[in-house]
């Protein structure tokens, strides 16, 4: 800080002030003295210091003056906390289906076309399927991310977002229920493992790459096909494809393509139709105009009824090319093997994940290479 010479009040004519110093009080000790203080530009001191300062005693003339406030005010950091994790939704308990459960994507969030609003009360949407998955794939970079307006600062979410769009029927319940419960540190991340997909999908030949997994786009254009029954516009692969594992539509509402189960692959047509309207009826809400499986045991008041849903386990799925992730994390969510894994998604309904599928996703595990590593070599 400037030196300053003291000055007596016979000097007066000659006082002046330093713009260095945080406040001036000199003029108030001499009526007739004009002020010329004009402060520098400075930090404005914290309103609780600032009340303070008012009710301590006026300060002596050229009393040293420190910036100690800039730091002396902070809080202290024992006030701040670290919570837990909770692998929760924040509107509902755990493993519990909140209400929108399927209106994942909001505007803002990863997945959506309109990335210039974050707030959670924005309208939620899932961007339209008509440009193709591949090429949002390459143009994502080669991290497989969306751009960021604010690179750095990206905060893992809570809980992991299913894939959702209006014209595809979404994964059954119980599985998006699962979802909710995992958490997302623990699981591969969707960009790494689509990219790992896509690389598998790119390298296998040309014609078992159409049969082995398809895109929002190829997915609309057979699932259409198949409900109309105009196969011929299909490629010969394509349409001995559905012929040979006797693909049929799912749904009134949605592309949902399914694929009978081989207990039920050489029933008669009849039992067929009445067992995949029963499937479709549950799949778009709807009643069903007859149960082939419901029964009743015993006889009066008390008798219990059976309800064993047979045309919903009559027939497996086959999801669209963004939903095998979300499978793979509901049948990983206990960190099994591959193998167990592969057998959850059976169980679970879903067909057309392929070992390799599969296998990519365990290796891209996060918890699952920790305990490999963590485990001593025998």
């Amino acid at each position: 800080m400037p030196f300053l010479r003291l000055l007596t009040r016979e000097d007066s004519s000659y006082w002046q002030c330093d713009r260095n110093l945080p406040v001036c009080n000199h003029c108030t000790e001499d009526e007739g003295a004009e002020c010329n203080y004009t402060p520098k530009k400075r930090h404005k001191v914290p309103s609780d210091h600032a009340a303070a300062a008012k009710e301590r005693q006026p300060t002596q003339p050229y009393t040293a003056k420190t910036a100690s406030f800039l730091i002396s005010d902070m809080p202290n950091e024992e006030n701040y906390t670290t919570g837990n994790w909770i692998a929760e939704h924040p509107e509902a308990l755990r493993g519990r289906l909140p209400p929108g459960m399927y209106e994942i994507y909001s505007s803002g969030s990863q997945g959506s076309d309109d990335e210039s609003m974050d707030g959670s009360n924005s309208p939620r949407h899932r961007p339209s399927h008509d440009r193709s998955w591949e090429a949002r794939m390459l143009s994502a970079g080669p991290s497989g991310s969306r751009p960021c307006a604010f690179e750095g600062t990206l905060l893992p979410s809570r809980y992991l977002d299913p894939w959702y769009h209006s014209a595809f029927a979404p994964l059954p319940r119980s599985i998006l229920q699962g979802i909710r419960t995992v958490n997302p540190v623990e699981m591969p991340s969707r960009q790494n493992y689509d990219e790992a997909l896509f690389k598998f999908l790119h390298d296998l030949p040309p014609e078992l790459g159409e049969i082995s997994a398809f895109s929002p786009e190829a997915y609309s254009d057979l699932a259409r096909a198949v409900a109309e029954g105009d196969t011929a516009r299909l490629s010969s692969r394509l349409k001995s494809w559905t012929q040979f594992h006797h693909v049929r539509s799912g749904s009134r509402k949605y592309h949902l393509l399914l694929l009978p189960r081989e207990a039920y692959f050489s029933i008669r047509p009849e039992k067929e139709d009445r067992l995949r309207n029963e499937f479709i009826a549950e799949v778009d809400g709807e009643t069903p105009t007859n149960k082939s499986s419901v029964t009743s045991t015993g006889h009066g008041p008390g008798q219990h009824v059976i309800n064993s849903h047979e045309g919903v386990s009559a027939f497996l799925r086959i999801p669209v090319l963004p939903q095998i992730y979300d499978v793979l994390v509901y049948a990983h969510k206990n960190h099994a093997s591959s193998a167990q894994t592969l057998a959850q998604v059976r169980q679970a309904g879903v067909a057309c994940v392929t070992w390799p599928m599969v296998e990519t996703f365990v290796r891209l595990c996060p918890l699952c290479n920790l305990r490999a590593k963590s485990t001593p070599q025998q």
